[in-house]
C-alpha cells in the first residue's frame, strides 16, 4: 500500500512538472513571436503564408482580343452552326465516327497580318473572329478531308476553305482517332491471338487476352508511310510489347504490318524472331511442324525494382539525408502582370496560347512598346529512329498528327515549374468533344533567376576606378511540356532584361527501345537483357516573324573572313601576319537565304530595317544565335524526308505570306507523295526578301544515341538546344541599365558604399516560400494531371 502511493505520488509529480514546463514552453514562444514581429526594435517580422489556392478561376473576356483562344461561348456558337449545315452532315461526338463525317478540331484562325497590324498600330476596327475547323467526312460515296475557316464568331454565318489549302484532301491521309486506335487495336488483338495465341504463350509467357498479370498488347505503332511502302494506303507497324511500367522499354520480337482500310483491318506481314512471314498462318504451320523455334522469354518480375520503372531507389548521399532542396521566393510578390493572356514584364509584353494542332506560340512580341516578333511557335517536332527490324526502321514521327496541343497536360508544380509560378488552363475542340475540352495547368509563367550574372566586372586597381559592377540575371519564362507518347518536351520562350528572346527545347521521357539482336548492334547500344536503344534524332520547327522596326526588312550576313598581310614591324625577312576582319553580304531573294551551316565560313546573321539606321550608320538590328544545330542524315528526297524539307536547312527566311501560316500540317505521316503544307514551295518560288516582311524559319535538333544512363528515364541534360533573338546594334546601350537588379561597391572612407538602387536586401519580413494546395487538391480532382 505504501508502495503504491509512493508510486501515484510520483506520477502526479512528474504530470504537474510536465505541464508546467509546457506552459513555461508556451509562454516562451509567444514571448519570442511577440519579440518577432515587433516592428520597431530592428527585428525581422516573420510572416507565415497563407496557403495559396493555384487553381483560380479564369474568366473569360466578353470581347477577346485577336489572339486569344476561342470562348466558350465562340464555340457554342460555332458548333450550333456546324451541326445546322446540311451540306456537312456532321455527326456528333457520341457517335460513332466510322463512315461517319465529323468535326476532327477546330481552333482559332488568326486573320490576315495586314488586318491585325492595321488594328493593333492603327486604331482600325478588329478583325472579325474566326475558327479553323478540320472535318473528315467518312461517309460514303464520297470521302475526303476539308479545312474550312468558319465566321464570325460568336454566331457564324459562313464557312469556307482554309486559304493555302486544298478544298478537298484525300481521305487517307487522316490523322488517327481515338476510336480508330481502339477499333484497330481490338481488331489485330483478336486476329493474332486466334492464329498465333498459343506461339505467343509460348515464346513470350504472356497472353494477349484473358491474360491475368501476365499481359501482352499492341501498345506502340509505327506509320509506314507511302514513301516507304509504294501504296496510297495507310500502313502501320504495330508493336508487340508487355504491358508493365513502362511498355516501350519491354518490347518483343514480334510485330505486324496493318493494312488500316475503311471496312477493317488486314494484316499483310508479321514479324518474328528476326524474320518476316507473309502471313500469320504461314507462321503458325512453320512453328507447329518446328521449322521455326523460339527460346522462350520469361514475364518481368515487376516490383519497384524493375529497372523500367522509376521508383527512387540507392542510397540517398548523406550530405542531402532529410534536407529538403532549395526554393525559389518572391519577397514582394510577382513582378509580371497578366491581362487575358497579355503579359507585361519589365520592358517585355506579349501574348500567348496553346495552338491544338501545332503547340505553344506567343504573339505581338513588345520591349519598350516596339514590336520585335510579330509571331514565334511551334511547328513541328519530329523523331526519325533507325534500325534492322521494320517497326523501327519505319519509326519517323511528326508528331503533329498526334495533335501537340492536346498532347500538353497538367504541369505539376516544385518539378515542372517553380511553386512561385502562375499557372493557366487551355482549352481543345476535338473529334471526342461535346463541349470544350479543358486542360488545367498546361502553361506556367514565372521569373528565374538563373544564378549566373547577366554582366559584371570587378575592378580591383585604384588606377581602373576600383569598384565591382553586376547584375543578377533574372529572366521570365513561359512554359508548357508536351507528351507525345513516350517522349516529354519541355518548350521554353524566355525574356530576358537585355532585350533578348531565346526559345528553348528540352527532352526527357522513355526512350523507346527494340528487342535486341545481333542485328540491332549497327544501330544502338544493348542497355538491359533483353533490348537495345537505337539511334535517332529530335528535330524542332519554329516559325519567328520578324517585324524589326517595322514590316520592311533586310536579312544580312556579317561574314567573318581571314586576311594574311606583309608585317612591316618584324624583324624577319617577308614576315606576314594573319587575322580577321569582318564583310557584309545582303541576302536578296528566299534562295539565297536557305541557309546550311559551314564551319568554314564563320558569319552573324542579321535582321533589321534599312530605314532605321543609328547615328553611326549601323543598322538597328536583331542578331539569330544558334545554339541548336544538327545536321539532318537522312539524304534528300528519300523516304519520308520530303515530310520534313524544313530539316534541310539550319534556317531559312521567306517573305511573310497569310498562305504560308505553316511549315508543317497533321497529314505530314502520309502525305509525302503530295504535300498538303510543301515547305520547299516556300523557298523555291525564289521571292525578294530585300526590304519585305520577313518570316525566319528555325530548325532545332539533337541526335540520341541512348546509353544506360537513359534508365528508366532521359535526363534533359545536355539535350536544350535552343536560338536566341539578341538585339545588335538596337539600342544605344545595354537596356538591361534601366533594372533595379544590379548591384554597385565601391571604397569610400575606408568603408564600402553599397548600392542596390531602392532594392534593398534588407527587409523588415522573413519570408516563408509559398505553399501550395497542389497535392490536396489533385486527390479530389485527379484530371488536373490524368485525364478521365
Amino acid at each position: 500500500m505504501e508502495e503504491k502511493q509512493k508510486a501515484d505520488a510520483t506520477k502526479r509529480f512528474l504530470i504537474v512538472t510536465i505541464v508546467i514546463l509546457g506552459i513555461a514552453c508556451i509562454c516562451l514562444l509567444v514571448g519570442l513571436l511577440v519579440v518577432l514581429q515587433k516592428d520597431g526594435d530592428g527585428k525581422d517580422k516573420i510572416v507565415h503564408c497563407e496557403v495559396e489556392d493555384m487553381f483560380k478561376h479564369q474568366t473569360e473576356p466578353e470581347n477577346p482580343g485577336v489572339f486569344e483562344e476561342l470562348t466558350n461561348k465562340e464555340i457554342e456558337g460555332l458548333k450550333e452552326y456546324l451541326y445546322e449545315q446540311a451540306g456537312l452532315d456532321l455527326v456528333r461526338p457520341s457517335k460513332s465516327k466510322r463512315n461517319a463525317n465529323y468535326i476532327f478540331v477546330a481552333e482559332l484562325h488568326l486573320p490576315n497580318k495586314t488586318d491585325v497590324i492595321g488594328h493593333l498600330d492603327n486604331g482600325a476596327a478588329q478583325p472579325p473572329r474566326e475558327a479553323k475547323v478540320i472535318v473528315i467526312r467518312g461517309k460514303q460515296p464520297d470521302t475526303w478531308i476539308n479545312e474550312l475557316v468558319v465566321g464570325p464568331l460568336p454566331t457564324p454565318t459562313y464557312h469556307k476553305p482554309l486559304p493555302g489549302i486544298n478544298a478537298t484532301l484525300p481521305y487517307f491521309y487522316r490523322p488517327m482517332t481515338e476510336e480508330d486506335y481502339g477499333s484497330v487495336t481490338t481488331s489485330i488483338t483478336n486476329q493474332v491471338h486466334e492464329t498465333l495465341g498459343n506461339l505467343i504463350n509460348n515464346c513470350f509467357d504472356a497472353k494477349l487476352k484473358d491474360c491475368g498479370n501476365k499481359c501482352i498488347g499492341f501498345l506502340y505503332a509505327s506509320s509506314f508511310s507511302p514513301a516507304s511502302s509504294g501504296e496510297q494506303t495507310r500502313k502501320t507497324w504495330y508493336w508487340l510489347t508487355y504491358v508493365v511500367e513502362y511498355y516501350t522499354l519491354h518490347p518483343v520480337d514480334f510485330s505486324v504490318l496493318a493494312n488500316i482500310k475503311q471496312d477493317g483491318v488486314d494484316i499483310d506481314v508479321v514479324w518474328f524472331k528476326g524474320n518476316q512471314y507473309k502471313s500469320m498462318n504461314e507462321l503458325t504451320s512453320l512453328y507447329t511442324n518446328g521449322t521455326v523455334k523460339c527460346d522462350p522469354q520469361t514475364f518481368p518480375t515487376v516490383d519497384k525494382n524493375l529497372f523500367s520503372a522509376p521508383h527512387r531507389r540507392g542510397p540517398i548521399p548523406e550530405t542531402a539525408n532529410n534536407k529538403r532542396s532549395p526554393v525559389f521566393v518572391q519577397p514582394d510578390g510577382q513582378r509580371y502582370n497578366v491581362n487575358g493572356r497579355r503579359v507585361n514584364y519589365m520592358q517585355w509584353s506579349f501574348d500567348f496560347r496553346l495552338s491544338t494542332s501545332y503547340g505553344p506560340q506567343v504573339y505581338d512580341v513588345r520591349f519598350n512598346n516596339k514590336r520585335i516578333v510579330y509571331e514565334l511557335g511551334v511547328q513541328e517536332i519530329s523523331v526519325f529512329y533507325s534500325g534492322h527490324s521494320p517497326q523501327q526502321r519505319f519509326s519517323d514521327y511528326m508528331d503533329s498528327a498526334e495533335l501537340i496541343g492536346p498532347s500538353a497536360q497538367g504541369l505539376v508544380p516544385g518539378v515542372d515549374c517553380p511553386n512561385h509560378a502562375t499557372f493557366y488552363d487551355t482549352k481543345h475542340i476535338t473529334e471526342t468533344s461535346e463541349i470544350a475540352d479543358v486542360t488545367k495547368n498546361v502553361f506556367c509563367l514565372f521569373e528565374l533567376n538563373t544564378g549566373e550574372p547577366l554582366r559584371r566586372h570587378h575592378s580591383y586597381y585604384e588606377s581602373e576606378g576600383k569598384f565591382y559592377e553586376g547584375m543578377e540575371n533574372v529572366i521570365l519564362v513561359l512554359r508548357t511540356i508536351v507528351t507525345v507518347v513516350n517522349y516529354d518536351y519541355v518548350l521554353d520562350f524566355r525574356f530576358y532584361q537585355n532585350g533578348v528572346i531565346e526559345v528553348k527545347s528540352m527532352s526527357t521521357g522513355y526512350i523507346l527501345a527494340n528487342a535486341f539482336s545481333e542485328m540491332e548492334r549497327k544501330y544502338g547500344f544493348q542497355l538491359h537483357d533483353s533490348i537495345v536503344a537505337n539511334f535517332h534524332t529530335h528535330l524542332f520547327h519554329f516559325k519567328a516573324d520578324l517585324d524589326v522596326n517595322g514590316q520592311s526588312n533586310r536579312y544580312e550576313f556579317i561574314d567573318i573572313k581571314s586576311e594574311t598581310a606583309p608585317n612591316e614591324f618584324s624583324k624577319i625577312t617577308r614576315s606576314t601576319y594573319s587575322q580577321g576582319y569582318i564583310e557584309t553580304s545582303l541576302k536578296s531573294t528566299e534562295k539565297d537565304a536557305a541557309y546550311k551551316f559551314n564551319f568554314e565560313t564563320p558569319k552573324y546573321h542579321i535582321f533589321y530595317n534599312n530605314n532605321t539606321r543609328d547615328g553611326y550608320g549601323n543598322p538597328m538590328a536583331y542578331r539569330l544565335i544558334h545554339n541548336g544545330m544538327v545536321k539532318q542524315v537522312i539524304p534528300e528526297g528519300h523516304n519520308k524526308e520530303p515530310a520534313i524539307s524544313w530539316a534541310r536547312y539550319q534556317h531559312a527566311v521567306t517573305q511573310q505570306k497569310d498562305t504560308e501560316a505553316h511549315s508543317s500540317s497533321m497529314y505530314s505521316m502520309f502525305d509525302t507523295d503530295d504535300q498538303v503544307v510543301n515547305f520547299l514551295g516556300y523557298i523555291e518560288d525564289d521571292k525578294s526578301i530585300k526590304d519585305e516582311d520577313l518570316v525566319l524559319w528555325v530548325t532545332l535538333g539533337v541526335h540520341h544515341i541512348p546509353h544506360k544512363e537513359d534508365l528508366p528515364l532521359t535526363t534533359s541534360t545536355g539535350v536544350a538546344p535552343s536560338f536566341f533573338l539578341q538585339p545588335f546594334n538596337y539600342f544605344s546601350e545595354d537596356p538591361a541599365m534601366s533594372s533595379p537588379n544590379a548591384i554597385r561597391m565601391e571604397p569610400r572612407n575606408s568603408e564600402v558604399f553599397i548600392e542596390r538602387y531602392g532594392m534593398s536586401r534588407e527587409s523588415k519580413t522573413t519570408c516563408v516560400p509559398r505553399k501550395t494546395n497542389f497535392e490536396d487538391k489533385i486527390k479530389t480532382d485527379t484530371d488536373i494531371v490524368f485525364e478521365n
